[in-house]
């Protein structure tokens, strides 16, 4: 398999050296000026119309949409941040200084684009989205910050860069002046998306409280260790009795769906490692098992919910692989990575080396969308690959 995944790797990185960074993403439509003014109104109608406007989007090539109406490709802060990483994880597994300097390359594109406005340094998305209130375009967000951040401190711990750990800094700054936190007791925390929302949602929260932890492995600085801990602490009460989490804390039932299951239980796991506290096992335990068993098939594809198939979306293919390649040290898991690996580059990868948005299950056939995303599918896949083969592929080779 470790063929299979590099040559993959290579397609890849060769599609993306050709196209550049820029690309559509599968919310820029609805981010655009006009929308948001012809539709971004918090009330009923617009409401109505931009659920039947989304229908429509999705029942048209998504190419010809974006070609229709003119939308621009845009470089994605977060998809650059992830693609950094996958090169710097390309670069410890091999050992070539192109990835690093490609990686460097990125790195300086991150600090002459960062968001303004706020405390410290932080990143957003390059157009308006909404969640449960309209975010606009450049509002930092606490999980595009986390893996820019992410990308830093790799490189900190690859060069000993001072920049790059002072970056990593100001990006800690940023997430304890600017976010907002919800306090459920004196020890559980949750961070907001946004400087400008309150929202608890639980990947948000430990994608920041994952970052703060490695940097506390560097500097010692006791706040991040504690805040991290604290965010933990925060979803796992949350937790479900079969080991799930919903999307939203702190409310009724919310959504359960593969790739923020993933992100949850990496980052509780980073948690865990990084600072090695026993009081995270028994719940990541449970939350794997969950995950293992609710959300994927019989044949190992990724299931959307624990409940349906379908659409196969490579957001959850890529975070599959990761989740599993992060924790397949404790769980021995690599037969279904190396058959969610194959399923995935041998279904949704194209001949010309990216990889395709979705699989849907259509009434007589399956409606693929063959678009590119940059952010979504690419930058996700190039760093899940790249992972299994400096995680999963070279250590069992060992």
């Amino acid at each position: 398999m470790l063929k299979e995944i590099t040559e993959s790797i290579l397609k890849l990185e060769l599609w993306i050296t050709n196209n550049g960074f820029a690309g559509y993403d599968p919310y820029d439509v609805r981010g655009q000026d006009w929308y948001i003014k012809l539709f971004g109104n918090e009330n009923w109608l617009s409401g109505k119309a931009r659920s039947v406007l989304s229908v429509i989007e999705k029942q048209m090539p998504p190419i010809l949409v974006r070609k229709a109406l003119r939308i621009k490709k845009t470089i994605n802060p977060k998809g650059m941040g992830l693609m950094a990483c996958a090169y710097m994880s390309l670069y410890r597994s091999s050992g070539e200084k192109t990835y690093l300097k490609k990686s460097e390359n990125i790195l300086q594109w991150l600090t002459l684009n960062t968001s303004n406005g706020y405390p410290g340094v932080s990143w957003g998305y390059p157009f308006h989205w909404r969640s449960r209130l309209l975010i606009p375009r450049g509002t930092p967000s606490s999980v595009v910050t986390s893996v820019v951040g992410d990308a830093f401190l790799d490189h900190y711990q690859l060069t000993d860069s001072n920049e790059s750990l002072k970056v990593a800094l100001n990006i800690a700054e940023f997430f304890l002046r600017s976010l907002n936190r919800y306090e459920k007791n004196i020890d559980q925390v949750c961070f907001s998306y946004t400087p400008i929302d309150n929202f608890k949602v639980h990947n948000a929260s430990l994608f920041v409280a994952a970052f703060l932890i490695r940097l506390w492995a560097f500097t010692g600085i006791e706040e991040y260790r504690k805040l991290a801990h604290n965010a933990a602490r925060y979803t796992v009460s949350e937790q479900n009795a079969d080991g799930s989490f919903f999307y939203w804390g702190s409310e009724s039932p919310t959504i359960i769906d593969h790739y923020h299951t993933g992100f949850v239980l990496r980052h509780l796991d980073t948690i865990r490692r990084t600072s090695e506290e026993s009081y995270l096992l028994e719940p990541l335990k449970r939350g794997y098992r969950f995950y293992l068993n609710k959300l994927f098939s019989k044949d190992n594809i990724p299931k959307h919910t624990p409940e349906i198939l379908y659409p196969i979306n490579i957001h959850s293919c890529s975070e599959a692989l990761l989740c599993l390649s992060q924790l397949a040290g404790d769980h021995k898991e690599f037969e279904r990575i190396f058959s969610v690996a194959k399923f995935t580059i041998e279904s949704m990868q194209t001949s010309d080396g990216y990889f395709i948005a979705e699989m849907r299950n259509g009434r007589f056939f399956y409606k693929n969308l063959p678009i590119p995303y940059m952010r979504w599918a690419q930058a996700w896949m190039l760093l899940a690959l790249a992972k299994i083969k400096e995680n999963v592929v070279l250590s069992s080779m060992n």
